[in-house]
């Protein structure tokens, strides 16, 4: 499993090694094993230059992003929201990992057929060599006009992040919350917020439950709304109904 010999050594090092540390769960902490790994996924695309390695390397990492991200929606007491959000972030991450693949299978057939891919300085000397245009209605240099004072520049340095792009940042945020969710789960013996939150709702709803009925209590014993016996069987209904509530909530 050789790479050629014009990509430099230690851009096939950088590579490799920041794809090994995504096999560390699988290598068991051994370090040969994760760089194996990743050397022999790198491998199976045929990567001939470092364009094509690139490509490569991010094909491999989105899809076992993608794969991490379908594994933690798996994960039991996981709110049905997060489980849609992981699943959603898996389906961009695959749409990603499949656009960098048409990329690759264009470099490599474009290389297998003899085009050359342009360099920089290739595309910046075809500009400069053709010729100026100049329009033939405009006979008379135009002026700059003042720009009003209520008008704003533009700011140019703020760089917009693609739609793409910030799909597959949110998908790589959804798994590390999914797993820190999932670590803190099983140091709390299985006790997550999910369930917590299910038993506070229960008893929201026997609170409202019992307040309705006291209600109705002192609707059908209007005679003698402030005689001791009447204001103790509130009493007794309403601490009843707190008690309930409480030994539902953690």
């Amino acid at each position: 499993m050789s790479f050629p010999a014009n990509i430099a050594q230690t851009i096939l090092d950088t590579v490799i090694g920041r794809l090994a540390r995504l096999f560390d769960n699988g290598s068991g902490g051994d370090s040969a094993k994760a760089h194996e790994a990743a050397r022999q996924m790198l491998s199976a695309y045929n990567a001939e230059t470092t364009d094509e390695l690139g490509l490569a390397a991010e094909i491999v990492s989105l899809q076992l992003h993608t794969l991490e991200a379908l594994s933690d929606a798996s994960e039991r007491d996981l709110p049905l929201n997060k489980v849609l959000r992981l699943r959603g972030g898996a389906v961009s991450l695959s749409r990603e990992s499949h656009k960098a693949r048409r990329e690759l299978d264009k470099l490599q057939s474009a290389r297998r057929a003899g085009i050359a891919s342009p360099s920089v300085e290739t595309m910046i000397e075809a500009v400069i060599a053709q010729p100026a245009t100049v329009h033939p209605a405009v006979t008379e240099p135009v002026l700059a006009q003042p720009v009003p004072a209520e008008i704003t520049p533009i700011e140019t340095t703020a760089i917009e992040t693609t739609p793409a792009k910030q799909a597959v940042e949110n998908a790589l945020g959804m798994i590390a919350e999914a797993r820190e969710a999932v670590q803190a789960a099983r140091k709390t013996g299985g006790q997550t917020w999910a369930r917590s939150l299910q038993k506070r709702l229960a008893a929201k709803r026997i609170t409202d439950t019992l307040n309705k009925k006291q209600a109705q209590y002192a609707t059908l014993t209007p005679a003698c709304p402030g005689s001791p016996a009447g204001a103790a069987g509130l009493n007794a209904f309403a601490l009843t109904g707190r008690g309930i509530a409480a030994a539902v909530m953690p």
